[in-house]
């Protein structure tokens, strides 16, 4: 993800000198629609030996808030160390005037003590509401370290079993000229969207959704064949035993730079370990995934500006595989992972999508069946012209006006159910 501008600012409390202990705050709002906030923000750092005051940040003489996609910095004289950071707690500081676009992505926060170690606190969460789409999160969290929420080295007691499945759908316009989704069980498309699901011999399983650009068509160039290669060549590389989400990306994006196809797109690889526990991703784009579970989380998307997402691609300003979103979560059995090409993302709000789970959970569905249950609902919503959508929130921050409706696309969705 890339970041604005590193601003630092001062916090000071009176102390000895002796006891100076001087912490190190980076605060990391993320890159997706609707993340920035003029919102403050109050912060209280949690130690093995005690706790620090509440800080009020975002609240500078220029500054107010906290933009999309920046980092700030903060240097907080807490007057003595705190011990082993344990946790931050992080609270949005409510508008005095309205609750409009008040609502705040927090990708992490992360801290240096003192002694010079970094920890890091992820949130990938929103908090407050957001107007460019339909986004409610708390005012305040307590975030816990990284290195505390991901899976050690050894392995799990038993394995888990990942249970996939997928649906696509293409663009109505698209079907009106003999357009059809292609749908396998490991691999297949809909319009410029590809998908594979696999299972690696090391115990990996992967899934991954690649996005063409249909607008390269004006120049004689079907961008459906680049997403499907870059699909095949994943895929391969899963079953080959490749257990690394970016190596996985940057395999597929050398193979369509040697054949050299022409066209872009969006691409989202997402490996699950079940010998770990253990969910790793790269993604490049508006297409990304959700796990619905006992850690949930939702990607961010990368954008240049609505509408223009990050993609790879044989032009010469083309993203590359290097600037992939990388994360890592721990997984168990009950959690669902859901992906999507932006054809479910700017039609399906998280809260719809959160529905829509549990409705098929609650009918006992498997993977194929919810797949098809949530690629169905985000295909009636682009068809919906008076409904509120992820699309039409963005589109309305994006141009000052206000529009309604979904957005006709094609549509892919994968569902992996961890047991």
């Amino acid at each position: 993800m890339q970041t604005g501008n590193c601003q630092l600012s001062f916090s000071v409390r009176p102390a000895q000198p002796e006891q100076q202990a001087v912490y190190i705050v980076d605060i990391i709002t993320g890159d997706v629609r609707g993340a920035g906030t003029e919102a403050p923000a109050i912060i209280r750092l949690i130690g093995s030996e005690g706790q620090s005051e509440e800080y009020v940040l975002g609240n500078d003489q220029d500054e107010y808030g906290f933009e999309r996609g920046t980092r700030r910095r903060y240097a907080l004289d807490v007057g003595r160390p705190l011990g082993a950071l344990r946790q931050v707690f992080v609270q949005q500081v409510e508008p005095s005037m309205s609750d409009l676009g008040s609502g705040w992505y927090l990708d992490r926060i992360e801290v240096m003590g003192p002694e010079g170690a970094l920890r890091r606190f992820p949130c990938h969460n929103w908090l407050g509401k957001s107007d460019a789409g339909d986004h409610r999160g708390c005012q305040q969290r307590h975030l816990e370290p990284s290195e505390d929420l991901i899976a050690g080295d050894a392995p799990l007691a038993k394995p888990l079993a990942v249970a996939t499945g997928a649906a696509a759908l293409p663009h109505p316009e698209k079907v009106e000229v003999g357009a059809r989704a292609v749908s396998r069980r490991n691999e297949g498309w809909a319009g410029e969207d590809a998908y594979f699901c696999a299972a690696g011999r090391n115990g990996m399983v992967g899934l991954g959704v690649a996005d063409g650009v249909y607008m390269w068509k004006t120049q004689g160039i079907d961008a459906g064949l680049y997403s499907r290669s870059l699909m095949s060549t994943a895929r391969s590389e899963v079953e080959g035993g490749n257990g690394d989400a970016l190596a996985v990306l940057k395999a597929a994006e050398a193979q369509v730079d040697r054949d050299g196809l022409q066209g872009s797109s969006t691409c989202c690889i997402v490996l699950i370990d079940s010998a770990q526990g253990r969910l790793t991703s790269a993604n490049v784009g508006d297409s990304g995934f959700v796990v619905v579970g006992t850690t949930p989380y939702r990607s961010t998307l990368q954008e240049h500006s609505f509408g223009c997402p990050y993609q790879l691609g044989h032009f010469p300003n083309a993203d590359r595989g290097d600037a992939a979103m990388l994360m890592t979560l721990p997984v168990a059995p009950g959690d669902m992972v859901v992906l999507g090409s932006d054809g479910l993302w700017d039609n399906l709000a998280d809260d719809a999508l959160v529905d829509a789970v549990a409705e098929g959970r609650a009918r006992r569905e498997g993977a194929p069946a919810l797949a098809r249950r949530l690629a169905g609902e985000a295909f009636q919503k682009s068809l919906d012209r008076e409904s509120e959508s992820p699309y039409s929130l963005g589109a309305s921050e994006a141009f000052d006006m206000v529009y309604s409706g979904g957005k006709r696309d094609d549509i892919t969705v994968l569902v992996a159910l961890v047991q």
